[in-house]
């Protein structure tokens, strides 16, 4: 898998596609999870909050495996997937280690 990493620090940033500028994590909102077409997952260290059947489809595991796996790691889950090209968009949650992670493809 080849993936770029962008570091958001800022806890309430909202994230937006870098494909299609669509507002994917907006704070304003009520509902401030809003995928696009190119949103491959919208994860948290605690677990998957969206994700795009064509990424499961090339994960190791399925997602129910993944979370009841007492070793969840959800970085190396989706770094590991054999999936071609992903900005991951890595956002603090404002909790000592722990991340919001959000994968965008054009594929």
């Amino acid at each position: 898998m080849t993936y770029q990493l962008f570091e958001v620090s800022d806890a309430s940033a909202n994230i937006s596609c870098p494909y299609c500028d669509q507002a994917v994590l907006d704070w304003t909102q009520e509902q401030y999870i809003q995928p696009c077409e190119h949103t491959l997952f919208m994860a948290m260290d605690l677990g998957f909050e969206f994700i795009a059947d064509r990424f499961e489809a090339a994960l190791s595991q399925s997602v129910d495996e993944i979370h009841d796996d007492p070793n969840m790691n959800i970085y190396a889950t989706v770094t590991q997937a054999k999936y071609l090209n992903i900005q991951i968009f890595k956002a603090d949650l404002g909790v000592e280690g722990m991340f919001r992670y959000i994968g965008f493809s054009k594929e």
